[in-house]
């Protein structure tokens, strides 16, 4: 495809492995263990059965043995860890490296073929299905003839952002808790333990490992910060189902209501408006992201806004350029 691959690798080697062990550790929590010997990152898949990364200097046979890992963890981690079995391990080099575009004509790529990076941090996975999930809404709307191309190339123009800043997350991390120097080692082990206590860096660390503070603002499709909307209504099977959702607060004008069924009419099958227990007007794009927020009391031009903004990515009748994928 002929997309730039760029980036760079790290010099150390990689350890993995799955082990079984003991419940000493919470269930819910990972570990990340600087040492003077390297770090070590310690996953819990489930409350005896964890997943380890590591850096080592030379690899041992094959692939890691258990008592290798035991020797790991006895340098780096919790001293109340045991581990039991080895269900798999490898050796394994990383890069931190993304791709210039996310797409090449009628070719999209996610996941591993659009961003590599450490693993600390575990957001590989994550990162790759938020790819997917940013396209399919468009692909959908698209393939049903209820877009123009300008939505598909918006894949890029979202997704890039965020890949980049998972790469420098995930690469200052490595770096800190890799480092060979002492003075970095003395600052990294005063700081950390300090700082990590702190409700509001607790938020912000969860926010984004977990990727729920993802946000898509400065995008052409959205108007404001752009983040997750969450509210219950949006639990089971009634969800967002593949549309857009124009969500009105109870106390909205009835004109309002008129106007916002007359434009979800206008768009049927690509819009629907609910009632919603949060005040004002929201668009809620099919992927949960806030594409427009503003206040009831701005009457027609905030249906006015949402208008501009369902134009620029969907429209009700499809276009012969639209059918034929060009």
């Amino acid at each position: 495809m002929n997309i730039p691959f760029a980036g760079g690798e790290y010099a150390d080697l990689f350890l993995l492995a799955d082990i079984e062990t003991n419940a000493a550790l919470p269930a819910n929590e990972l570990q990340l263990c600087p040492s003077e010997f390297g770090p070590a990152a310690i996953f819990p898949l489930s409350a005896t059965r964890r997943r380890v990364v590591a850096t080592i200097e030379s690899p041992e046979g094959n692939a890691p043995s258990l008592e290798l890992v035991r020797k790991i963890l006895a340098q780096r981690a919790p001293p109340a860890i045991a581990a039991r079995s080895l269900h798999w391990s490898s050796y394994f080099n990383i890069h931190h490296r993304h791709a210039a575009t996310l797409g090449s004509g009628r070719v999209f790529i996610a996941g591993d073929a659009a961003h590599i990076h450490s693993p600390f941090g575990g957001q590989g996975m994550n990162t790759g299905l938020h790819d997917v999930w940013n396209l399919a809404w468009k692909l959908d709307l698209f393939l049903r003839g209820h877009a123009q191309r300008q939505l598909l190339d918006s894949y890029s123009i979202e997704r890039l952002p965020v890949i980049k800043s998972v790469i420098e997350t995930t690469d200052r991390l490595t770096k800190v808790m890799g480092s060979s120097s002492r003075l970095v080692q003395l600052l990294r082990n005063a700081v950390i333990p300090m700082v990590s206590r702190l409700a509001p860096f607790q938020h912000a660390f969860v926010q984004r490992l977990s990727e729920l503070g993802i946000a898509y603002g400065g995008s052409p499709l959205v108007e404001g910060p752009g983040e997750r909307w969450f509210e219950d209504s949006m639990r089971g099977g009634q969800g967002i189902r593949s549309r857009f959702l124009l969500l009105l607060g109870k106390d909205t004008e009835p004109a309002m209501r008129e106007g916002a069924k007359a434009l979800c009419g206008a768009l049927d099958g690509i819009v629907e408006w609910r009632v919603s227990p949060s005040d004002g007007v929201t668009l809620v794009r099919p992927d949960g992201y806030v594409a427009y927020s503003g206040s009831s009391a701005a009457g027609a031009a905030a249906l006015e806004s949402v208008r501009s903004l369902l134009a620029r990515q969907a429209s009700a009748r499809p276009t012969s350029s639209m059918l034929t994928g060009a």
